[in-house]
């Protein structure tokens, strides 16, 4: 059943693609139109997130096996960003990453739900218990990511990204049709295919030399090394600006179940370990590689939200 499945989403992912997008317009418009318009809202939302996930491996999958070809019928060549190869080559190499990967997607997929649903059916206070227990979780699951990677930084999505466009895909039954085989060589153990020795060669415009052709194709150094070079291992200042960064939303949590959620205390507390975990990470990293560069970029993107939470968005922003 599941191959079935499977063998439709390959053989039709553009209008799946095209659905997915719908549905996701629709829970946009849904919130407001009929009692739990919010709560469904957001389950479809949540829903679409796995299945998207999904999808994007099945893909994924089906381009490696060089079962998908672009709209000139040529087979589709996968290029992973460095996030990609980052992440998937962790899995890879180690199965507490590959599980504790997943299932922090998936709790950050699904915890937006689950708090609606806890300050529905169960009230604000066993709301707050449901909150805190998510946080732990998620801190144990970052606290394994950090240990599995070798002590390196670990970045908000853990998780491959998507590596196959959809609308930028042709007809797989016209496939034969747009591949010369004389073009592919087929790997007899694994079957995967790739372009021969004989096309790189036409590729190159006449060069005979191929020592010349690969010496003239530069290459980016970050594709090409192994993940453990991709990030630098953190070193004691670094690590332990690392954990308070992990332990940070727990401890705001915490300080607000304690202090109150409009309690200046309980928001400085915040701000302050959140400064101090990325001056410790700035001082130990001298100069970031590019996943380093762009994580770091995204956590100052975060300071954003101290704008828009208690107090200080009922003080200062809202007005």
């Amino acid at each position: 059943m599941l191959q079935k499945y499977a063998s439709f989403v390959v053989n039709n992912a553009a209008q799946v693609n095209s659905i997915e997008n719908g549905l996701r317009t629709l829970t946009y418009v849904l919130p407001g139109r009929f009692a739990d318009a919010e709560l469904a809202s957001e389950a479809i939302y949540t829903l679409l997130s796995f299945v998207g996930v999904y999808h994007d491996k099945l893909l994924a999958q089906a381009a490696i096996k060089g079962l998908l070809v672009d709209k000139q019928g040529q087979p589709l060549k996968l290029d992973p960003t460095v996030f990609n190869r980052y992440h998937g080559q962790m899995a890879h190499a180690s199965d507490v990453y590959r599980v504790a990967a997943h299932v922090l997607s998936c709790v950050q997929y699904a915890e937006k739900l689950v708090e609606m649903v806890a300050a529905k059916r169960l009230g604000n206070r066993r709301r707050w218990q449901v909150v805190t227990w998510i946080e732990i979780t998620k801190v144990v699951l970052r606290l394994a990511l950090l240990r599995a990677s070798g002590q390196r930084m670990v970045t908000g999505a853990v998780v491959p990204e998507r590596e196959v466009d959809p609308g930028s895909l042709g007809s797989t039954k016209h496939m034969e049709q747009g591949v010369d085989a004389k073009k592919q060589w087929k790997g007899g153990r694994s079957r995967l295919s790739f372009t021969s020795v004989r096309e790189i060669l036409q590729q190159a415009e006449g060069n005979a030399d191929l020592g010349a052709f690969v010496a003239n194709s530069p290459q980016n150094a970050e594709r090409i090394a192994p993940a453990s070079s991709l990030m630098h291992r953190l070193n004691a200042l670094g690590l332990t600006g690392e954990l308070l960064f992990i332990l940070r939303p727990l401890i705001y949590v915490l300080s607000m179940r304690k202090l109150g959620a409009n309690n200046w205390r309980a928001w400085a507390l915040s701000l302050l370990i959140e400064l101090t975990s990325r001056q410790m990470l700035r001082s130990d990293i001298n100069v970031p590689r590019t996943l380093e560069r762009d994580e770091m970029a995204r956590r100052k993107w975060l300071f954003v939200y101290y704008l828009v939470r208690m107090p200080f968005f009922e003080q200062f922003t809202e007005k």
